[in-house]
């Protein structure tokens, strides 16, 4: 493998290294197994390690433990993560969930069917749409304290 040099900035290794940390999160909340993403935590590492040495100044970049990645963001550095995945949890629940939950509901009572098929049938759209409106008021009202979710 060809191996090319890079340089950053410390305030681009420090940002580089949190968009690393975003699609690790992102990988763990999809259900992905991020220990098994051998290529991603070697940049990782990479990343945080050159930070570690060459931009020490910051103070955003840790050696890991034993049973860690070993050189990572400081836990002041993640945080700043916290807004964008709280942004990316709220997008989910809101424009995502409600519409999945419908869909399932829908296919239940009638039935796996075409895009097409529903939209071509005022009674069928309206009906979707009503189970759609049903779970964004829940979701508007609630959030998720009524969800429930079963195997």
């Amino acid at each position: 493998m060809n191996e090319i040099t890079l340089t950053f900035t410390p305030e681009e290794l420090r940002e580089l290294a949190k968009q690393l940390y975003l699609a690790s999160y992102f990988y763990i909340g999809t259900g992905y197994d991020y220990n098994e993403n051998v290529m991603l935590k070697e940049i990782t590492t990479r990343i945080c390690a050159t930070g570690f040495l060459e931009a020490n100044e910051t103070g955003e970049f840790t050696h890991g433990g034993p049973t860690e990645i070993p050189f990572t963001l400081t836990n002041d550095a993640t945080e700043e993560c916290e807004l964008m995945v709280e942004l990316y949890e709220g997008y989910a629940v809101k424009e995502y969930l409600p519409y999945a939950l419908a869909d399932r509901d829908f296919a239940d009572k009638y039935g796996h069917m075409e895009v097409e098929e529903i939209v071509n049938n005022g009674k069928l759209l309206q009906e979707l749409e009503a189970i759609q409106e049903k779970y964004k008021e829940e979701f508007e009202k609630y959030g998720v304290t009524h969800l429930r979710l079963q195997q």
